[in-house]
């Protein structure tokens, strides 16, 4: 019997505005330049996608000091550290710089906050390599905060300015700021997360009200991804998190007739495509 399996796909999947714009000065930088081109770290957090880049000639090291004099080096869209941009200058590596844009102006928004003296307060994780450039941007004095818990135990600021990590939580980030008000005499707000992400989640939350299992596609690493599984859990919406097509259990659609299909934003058009193929299979399979 065919298991005939509907797929809907959410509205906002794929690359995001950021990740699409450093792919395309990756091509940029291919057809300059030739190959090899080098990436700092991981370009995006998509394993797959960072392979087939591998195999064109894109090759990730993990500090300019692995380069040769005149290399092209690809900044990835979360950003450096500003000294790195100083090393590399000095060791003749020439750099596109892929820094998505949005991370673009936090760093202009916490350059601002220094000017005017107030305490660099930096909302997100701060394992998280945007996190850490724009901390860079800080002078690496910026606070970081992830939870109310730590926001409960700030110490009292005359002065504060908040800007909040791209693909934070949103509401998350209100509950840190209302604590914060109660701590910072003065404190001003850069609202920094990123409207894309923002609309991928709740489209997310709205197609899960109406499947019988979300399917969330992207990197194990990407934090985004991650989070647009966790809320599915969260709501109590069943949900299976992949990165490839070879990971889909057909067991799972015994009982499924809808399924909801989201991603991250660093997953690629062309895993989509193989992870659809896949359940249109399933979904003929006697």
């Amino acid at each position: 019997m065919k298991r005939r399996i509907n797929v809907i796909r959410s509205p906002f999947t794929g690359f995001c505005f950021g990740v699409k714009r450093a792919m395309r000065l990756i091509e940029q930088g291919l057809a300059a330049h030739g190959v090899p081109i080098y990436t700092l770290g991981a370009v995006i957090h998509n394993p797959q996608e960072v392979e087939r880049l591998r195999s064109r000639g894109v090759m990730p090291v993990n500090s300019v000091g692995e380069l040769e004099k005149g290399a092209v080096l690809i900044l990835r869209a979360h950003g450096v550290h500003p000294d790195f941009y100083r090393e590399a200058k000095r060791l003749g590596i020439h750099l596109i710089d892929a820094t998505c844009p949005f991370v673009q102006r936090s760093q202009k928004y916490v350059q601002r906050l220094l000017d005017e003296s107030y305490r660099v307060i930096i909302i997100g994780d701060g394992t998280h390599p945007e996190v850490q450039s724009i901390s860079g941007h800080a002078g690496d004095q910026a606070i970081i905060i992830e939870t109310v818990e730590e926001a409960r135990a700030l110490e009292q600021l005359e002065k504060g300015g908040v800007v909040i990590q791209t693909t934070f939580s949103r509401e998350k980030a209100r509950q840190i700021i209302d604590i914060l008000t109660s701590r910072i005499r003065d404190l001003r707000i850069y609202d920094t997360v990123c409207q894309a992400t923002v609309l991928r989640r709740e489209a997310t939350l709205e197609l899960a009200e109406d499947v019988d299992l979300m399917l969330v596609i992207g990197g194990r690493e990407s934090s985004n991804t991650r989070r647009l599984y966790q809320m599915c859990v969260d709501a109590g919406i069943p949900a299976r998190f992949i990165e490839t097509a070879d990971e889909i259990d057909p067991t799972w659609f015994d009982d499924c007739r809808t399924v909801g299909l989201t991603t991250g934003t660093s997953t690629p058009d062309w895993v989509i495509e193989d992870v659809l193929k896949r359940l249109d299979e399933i979904s003929n399979e006697g």
